[in-house]
């Protein structure tokens, strides 16, 4: 299952054990000070959050849910290629999607949608590469720009009502599930988590759990 939680991040790294998280804080906080250090002035002015939030809401976006709606949004913007039936695994099989993952998603009208799995408040038009807290590489992605995009995404393709995405968190996206199911439930779910996530002013993070 892919999740995506909304929440501090120690209260992610730490796996909902408060007495983790509580240890875990005062090293995120030093993360985000670095991170701070490394970006623009205008844009580190804006990552602020309350590592303290007792918030850590959990969607499931389903099997295939994520990578459906990413491979979805990447044949949105090639009315060239037929698209495929179903979502394949990984999707690194799939010749659209490696060419451009190759190219960073760099002409993507949904790049932070397409190349991260961790959104940060504040508004920044393009992604930072940098390590996360444990260390590992991540590509973070603005919580507003991933908002608008997933808006873009829904008024030139899917043009659903909220009633109507709403009920798509019922959709099943198990492995093999075809792309337009996948990509509705992982687009309803995601939606719902960023909205959250946005209101709360906490990172959004998706993982395989």
């Amino acid at each position: 299952m892919v999740e995506a939680f909304v929440g501090s991040l120690s209260r992610w790294f730490a796996g909902g054990d408060e007495a983790e998280a509580a240890r875990l804080r005062a090293g995120v906080e030093k993360w985000r000070e670095d991170l701070r250090g490394s970006v623009a002035e205008k844009v580190a002015e804006q990552l602020e959050w309350d590592e303290q939030s007792p918030c850590g809401e959990r969607f499931d976006l389903g099997e295939v849910g994520l990578d459906g709606l990413r491979l979805f949004a990447c044949y949105a913007e090639r009315s060239d290629l037929d698209w495929p039936d179903t979502v394949p695994q990984p999707l690194e099989l799939d010749r659209a999607w490696r060419q451009s993952a190759d190219a960073q998603f760099g002409k993507s009208l949904y790049g932070q949608l397409l190349a991260c799995d961790l959104w940060l408040p504040g508004e920044f038009p393009v992604t930072v590469r940098a390590p996360r807290p444990d260390g590992a590489a991540a590509e973070i992605g603005s919580l507003p720009v991933l908002s608008d995009q997933l808006a873009w995404l829904n008024q030139r393709t899917f043009q659903a009502e909220q009633g109507a995405v709403a009920r798509w968190r019922g959709q099943p996206a198990p492995a093999g599930a075809p792309l337009l199911q996948a990509a509705r439930r992982g687009y309803a779910a995601l939606a719902a988590a960023c909205a959250r996530a946005c209101d709360a002013r906490l990172p959004l993070t998706v993982a395989v759990r």
